[in-house]
């Protein structure tokens, strides 16, 4: 394996566990517990509740479960730095925008 191998691979075990909000392209924000991923960049969350627009303007939420987000339906990836399933203003950008390419 190589070096940037690991340190992909260390960073990825850093962010279990941690809730991560994540934008899709075709609107919605899903935010949950990252669980796992795959070299397809697929996303599973857990207690994964689903947003339509930003969580923070809208309370109303439909509650998801374990969701699989597919990876090129992914726009942006936010971590909530305090890992609470509501995120606020601490979240770190992973990824602004994955529909470039």
């Amino acid at each position: 394996m190589t070096t940037e191998t690991e340190q992909a691979r260390e960073q990825l075990q850093k962010w279990l566990n941690k809730t991560l909000r994540i934008s899709i392209v075709d609107g919605r924000v899903l935010v949950g517990m990252f669980l796992c991923t795959d070299r397809d960049q697929n996303i599973i969350l857990g207690n994964c509740n689903e947003y339509i627009g930003s969580p923070s303007e809208q309370e109303e939420f439909r509650v998801l479960g374990l969701a699989l987000i597919p990876g090129q339906h992914i726009q942006s990836i936010y971590i909530d730095e305090n890992s609470t399933l509501i995120p606020n203003s601490s979240a770190s950008v992973l990824d602004d925008d994955k529909s470039d390419g």
